[in-house]
């Protein structure tokens, strides 16, 4: 199973967005965040040009589902689906039992937030809860698994931040 995990693009900063009476699960991105996740996701077509998706997850949370509008037209136009698996705090283990249930041999995107998504990919290449990376906003990384992911079997195939997304489109 090939999984892609995709961090939120530039949302509204917490301050703000609570000044506005909006909660967290409420922020929007940015135009700035807007811009840069559809630079992002062009350069990511071009690193699975020979990959086709299958669906794009979704956090619950606003700022991750615009984010998986965004990018869908660049990855097939993959259906978008909100996955309440996917909503902070991440449960590693649930995680993985769910992509297993659901998706099975499907390639699929998650897209999240911060700490989870690099504690989530920590734990499925070492099974420890330790992050061994970070993901920048709009960054990506491709998990290779022998099957359904299960903690410690997984491969880092690529992590890219979003820069480095948009210099490649």
């Amino acid at each position: 199973m090939d999984i892609i995990v995709i961090r939120h693009g530039i949302a509204l900063d917490a301050a703000t967005a609570h000044g506005m009476g909006l909660s967290d699960t409420e922020r929007p991105l940015t135009a700035q965040g807007e811009r840069a996740t559809r630079a992002a996701a062009i350069g990511l077509r071009k690193l699975l040009a020979d990959m086709p998706v299958d669906d794009i997850l979704t956090s619950p949370l606003l700022r991750a589902r615009q984010t998986a509008a965004l990018i869908a037209p660049y990855l097939d136009d993959a259906p978008v689906d909100q996955a309440d698996v996917l909503a902070p705090p991440v449960d590693m283990g649930a995680l993985d039992g769910w992509l297993h249930t659901h998706f099975g041999e499907r390639r699929v995107v998650l897209v999240g937030h911060e700490p989870d998504l690099a504690t989530w990919v920590s734990w499925s290449l070492t099974r420890k809860r330790d992050r061994l990376l970070a993901f920048q906003r709009a960054g990506a990384a491709l998990l290779e698994f022998p099957g359904a992911p299960e903690g410690g079997t997984g491969t880092l195939r690529w992590l890219m931040t979003g820069a480095q997304l948009r210099q490649m489109g």
